[in-house]
C-alpha cells in the first residue's frame, strides 16, 4: 500500500510539530497562567518524566490490546482525540493547576502515538517493517528541520490557531493510521524467529540507546547554536539551525536501499555509531562555518540511521508480544536523555566558560561509550544474531 509510509511519516511529523509549537509558546502560556518564567524549565522536566513513564505504559497496553483485539487503530484514535482536546485547551489555561493538568494529560496521551503505531507495523506488516520504521523516523526529522522556522514564524501569532491546526492535522493523520490498520494486509505474518528468551543482557542495548540519545540532545540543544554564533548573527541563526536535520532527512532512508540492505544491520549500526563519533569530533574541532555545517549534516545523517536502526532493533527484539514494551523503552530512554539535558540547562552549567570544552566533547564521549556497549551486546548475542540472519535475512538487527 503506497500510502502506508506517508501515513506513518505524517503521524510522527505532526506529533513532533505539536511539541515544537508547545515549547515555542510555553513561556507565554506559563505567564498567562501566573507561573514565573524561571519555572518553565521545571514544566519541561515534568513533561519528560511523564513521557518516560507513559511511553512504557502505552507500549505495554498496545501489546495487550493487539493480542486481544488485533486492531489498534481505533484505540489510538480515541486517545489521539483526547490528546488533541487537551492540546487545544492549553492556550485557555488561566491558572497554574489547569495548565499543569492539561500539560500532563496531553503529554501522557500523546505517548500513544509513539510506540503503539510501531506495534501496528510489527504485527501486520512484518516484511515492510524496516521501511515503515524508517519513514516514521523520517517524519521526526522533517519536523526537526521545520522546528527553527516554525519557532521564528510563530513569535507574533496568537497560540490558539497553531494549537488548533496542529491538533486537527494530527487527528486526521491518526484517522488515516486507523484505516491502514483495518485494511487487509497482503503480507503473511512473519515467524517469530529465534526464541526471545535467548537474548542476553538486553540492558546493554538500552544503555547504549540512552547514551546515544544523551549525546544527541547535548549536541543539538546545547552545542549547536553557540557554534553557529561564532560566525553568524543571532538574527541569521534560524537559517543554519536546520542543517543537522537536513542531514537526518537525507540519510534516514539509506538503510532501506539495496546496497545497505545486504549488510548485517547490527554491523551497519556499529559503523554508523563510529561515524557519529567522528562527525561529533569534527564538529568540536571545526574552526570555520563551512566545517561546522559539514559536521552538522554528517552528524544528523548518522543520527537518522542510528535512531531508525535502534527503533527497528527493539521492534524485532520484542517480536512476538513485546514490540510495544521494547519500542516504548526506546522512546522512554530518549525522553530520559531529554530530561538530563533540560536538567543541565536548568543548572546553568552550559553557561559557564570553564564547561564549554567539556560540553563540546560530551557527545563524542557519549557515542564512544555507546559503541562499546553495543559491541558488548552484539558479542554476547552472536549466536542469536546468526540464527536471526538465517531466519530473516541480513536485515536482522541486534536483539532480533
Amino acid at each position: 500500500m503506497a500510502m502506508r509510509p506517508l501515513i506513518f511519516c505524517a503521524v510522527q511529523c505532526l506529533l513532533a510539530v505539536t511539541w515544537t509549537i508547545y515549547t515555542a509558546f510555553l513561556p507565554q502560556l506559563a505567564a498567562q497562567a501566573g507561573i514565573p518564567r524561571p519555572h518553565v524549565a521545571w514544566i519541561l522536566l515534568m513533561d519528560q518524566a511523564v513521557f518516560v513513564v507513559m511511553d512504557c505504559a502505552m507500549g505495554v497496553a498496545a501489546d495487550r490490546m493487539a493480542s486481544a483485539m488485533q486492531r489498534l487503530g481505533t484505540w489510538i484514535l480515541v486517545i489521539a482525540v483526547l490528546s488533541g482536546a487537551a492540546f487545544v485547551l492549553l492556550p485557555q489555561s488561566t491558572s497554574p493547576a489547569l495548565l499543569l493538568g492539561l500539560t500532563a494529560l496531553w503529554a501522557g496521551t500523546s505517548s500513544a502515538l509513539r510506540a503503539p503505531p510501531m506495534v501496528i507495523i510489527a504485527r501486520g506488516m512484518q516484511r515492510s517493517a524496516p521501511m515503515l520504521v524508517s519513514w516514521s523516523v523520517l517524519g521526526i526529522g522533517i519536523a526537526g528541520a521545520l522546528g527553527p522556522l516554525l519557532t521564528a514564524g510563530l513569535r507574533n501569532v496568537s497560540p490558539a490557531l497553531p494549537f488548533a491546526l496542529a491538533s486537527a492535522g494530527l487527528i486526521v493523520a491518526v484517522a488515516a493510521l486507523r484505516w491502514v490498520d483495518q485494511a487487509p494486509h497482503a503480507e503473511a505474518r512473519a515467524a517469530a524467529g529465534p526464541d526471545r528468551a535467548r537474548i542476553r543482557m538486553l540492558w546493554l542495548f538500552f544503555a547504549a540507546a540512552l547514551t546515544l540519545a544523551f549525546g544527541f540532545q547535548v549536541h543539538t540543544t546545547i552545542n549547536s547554536a553557540p557554534a553557529y554564533l561564532k560566525f553568524v548573527s543571532s538574527a541569521d541563526l534560524v537559517r543554519y539551525m536546520p542543517a543537522f536535520w537536513l542531514g537526518f532527512v537525507a540519510c534516514v532512508l539509506l538503510p532501506d536501499t539495496t546496497v545497505f540492505r545486504r549488510a548485517p544491520a547490527h554491523g551497519l549500526l556499529l559503523v554508523a555509531v563510529a561515524l557519529g563519533v567522528i562527525a561529533f569530533a569534527g564538529f568540536a574541532m571545526s574552526a570555520t562555518l563551512a566545517g561546522v555545517l559539514v559536521a552538522q549534516c554528517a552528524a544528523g545523517g548518522v543520527w537518522g540511521v542510528v535512531f531508525g536502526a535502534v527503533t527497528h532493533a527493539a521492534l524485532r527484539a520484542g517480536h512476538v508480544g513485546r514490540e510495544g514494551l521494547l519500542t516504548g523503552m526506546v522512546f522512554a530512554v530518549s525522553a530520559l536523555a531529554a530530561f538530563a539535558r533540560i536538567a543541565i540547562m536548568l543548572s546553568g552549567i552550559h553557561q559557564r566558560a570553564d564547561m564549554a570544552d567539556l560540553l563540546r566533547w560530551l557527545p563524542v564521549v557519549s557515542w564512544a561509550i555507546a559503541a562499546v556497549l553495543l559491541a558488548a551486546f552484539i558479542a554476547r548475542n552472536a549466536a542469536y544474531l546468526r540464527e536471526g540472519m538465517l531466519a530473516s535475512g541480513p536485515t536482522a538487527l541486534p536483539g532480533g
